[in-house]
């Protein structure tokens, strides 16, 4: 990343982060289109976000800096020691305080029930950003509208505080806007525009705060600090000054002027953006037509597991790419569309149903396979029945597609090889699959080959490790102890 192309993300995240017009979905678009968004390694766009939003963080806490000393202090004072009060006879700040407090609670919550969704591809679709954007400008506009404008923030009161709170649960989905929901909230509550965003601001204290250090800490692993620290530190930087400048401009700006600028950019970029998805979702499923030749990644294989390892000749055509997100780390699919098209075809189905979205890969087979698809796996009290569940894409019985001239079933169930077993009868295991590991190669052809891992074969290798438990002594296969999940799968495009 350029230290230019650092400085206008690192702008894009201060002035988007407050202005109510959705960080995420900016900063989204400007990632993509400067190429700076590796499909290969989401991650590092995760943590390159996790990290400047840091900048903004400091950028609110150094503005309110006087409120924040004041309102820590009088919360210490009269809820603490001898100087206690009733709530009911503290001070404008020490109640300041416990509003802000309150208005988090729904935020945490939500936000830790929700965390695999949040986390999901279901969070990352285009559509529901696109209509986020416009959906939140809707009910800004119906705010402005019906407000009276006749309260400040020190006539707020606990159902204030806990309303403003819930609306800032709605932030957690992309392209609604923190600033936006909060302040949208506030204006309903009765409050002037410039009061209800300075308790906007003051309730993202927390959230930003433990969002991103949760983020950072998670995400901090998959940055490279010796060849982007420095385009790092400018986005951050850049960040925090702009997103200062951002909440004294609106401050300004809201003591004499409505939200509609705000509305109108909303619904426009909402409805750019959503033409644009499904522009771009019918460019990829016509570009599912194309192929190109897959060649093995041998520098992906895990070289402790696999360092002796012969790769055969890979002559099967690729149509389709896929993003596996697990617990364990991520892997890429290319899937063999000419092969075994109603195969891949159901795999796809249930890929933008989300239907692999929070299930467990439920079978290890030492050095064999590893398995995963089953959807009773969401169900810990059903483990006796895990691996005997599954569902095609549209509930339809799914033939085997099984043809030994096939250029993929002359390769075999070599290492990394994605198949899938069933029988042709409705929920019989449609939706499992299974990844090849080293001693699988002995199979003889009788289970579809619909793809195979081009990337990721390390993740594979460590999937095929972990401790299990055996339901059967003797048994070479078993449950992982600790649960390896899959968080999505998400349609990659072919270039």
């Amino acid at each position: 990343m350029s230290f230019l192309v650092a400085l206008l993300l690192g702008v894009i995240q201060g002035l988007t982060e407050f202005i109510p017009i959705s960080s995420t979905a900016h900063l989204t678009i400007a990632g993509a289109l400067l190429g700076t968004i590796d499909a290969n390694n989401p991650e590092s766009w995760t943590a390159f976000i996790a990290t400047i939003q840091l900048g903004t963080l400091v950028a609110v806490i150094v503005y309110f800096r006087r409120d924040i000393i004041s309102m820590s202090k009088h919360f210490f004072l009269e809820n603490f020691g001898s100087g206690r009060l009733p709530i009911k006879e503290q001070s404008r700040d020490s109640r300041l305080a416990w509003f802000v407090i309150v208005g988090t609670v729904p935020v945490v919550v939500a936000g830790l029930a929700f965390k695999d969704v949040i986390e999901g591809s279901l969070t990352k679709d285009l559509h529901i950003i696109a209509s986020s954007l416009i959906v939140v400008a809707i009910l800004l506009w119906i705010a402005e509208r019906k407000a009276t404008f006749s309260r400040t923030s020190a006539q707020l009161n606990f159902l204030d505080a806990m309303i403003v709170g819930c609306a800032q649960v709605l932030a957690l989905i992309p392209g609604s806007s923190r600033s936006g929901t909060t302040i949208m909230a506030g204006l309903f509550r009765g409050l002037t525009r410039e009061h209800a965003a300075r308790f906007s601001f003051l309730l993202s204290i927390p959230a930003i705060l433990g969002s991103g250090i949760l983020e950072f800490a998670g995400e901090v692993e998959h940055l490279n600090w010796q060849e982007s620290g420095a385009a790092l530190l400018i986005a951050t930087l850049a960040s925090m000054v702009s997103g200062y400048w951002s909440i004294a401009f609106l401050l300004r700006y809201l003591r004499t002027r409505n939200m509609n600028a705000f509305i109108i950019y909303r619904i426009a970029l909402g409805t750019v953006v959503l033409l644009t998805a499904c522009t771009s979702d019918t460019g990829q499923r016509e570009g599912t037509n194309l192929a190109r030749e897959m060649t093995p990644p041998p520098a992906s294989v895990d070289s402790t597991a696999n360092s002796n390892m012969q790769m055969k000749a890979d002559t099967a055509v690729i149509t389709d790419v896929v993003e596996v997100r697990t617990t364990a780390g991520n892997m890429t699919l290319g899937l063999y569309g000419k092969d075994a098209p109603l195969t891949v075809k159901n795999f796809l189905g249930l890929v933008r149903k989300k239907f692999y979205d929070g299930i467990l890969f439920h079978r290890v087979a030492k050095n064999f396979v590893i398995q995963v698809g089953d959807p009773k796996t969401r169900d810990a009290n059903a483990r006796t029945e895990w691996g005997t569940g599954g569902e095609s894409a549209d509930g339809k019985p799914l033939a085997e597609e099984l043809d030994a001239s096939m250029p993929s079933a002359k390769e075999g169930y070599q290492f990394g090889v994605v198949a899938m077993a069933r029988t042709t009868e409705p929920n019989s295991g449609t939706s499992q699959f299974f990844i090849c590991l080293e001693k699988a190669s002995a199979l003889p052809h009788q289970y579809t080959i619909f793809g195979r891992v081009i990337d990721g074969l390390n993740v594979v290798s460590k999937i095929g490790s972990v401790e299990v438990e055996q339901r059967d002594p003797d048994a070479m296969e078993g449950i992982p102890k600790k649960p390896v999940v899959i968080k999505s799968i998400r349609l990659l495009k072919l270039h």
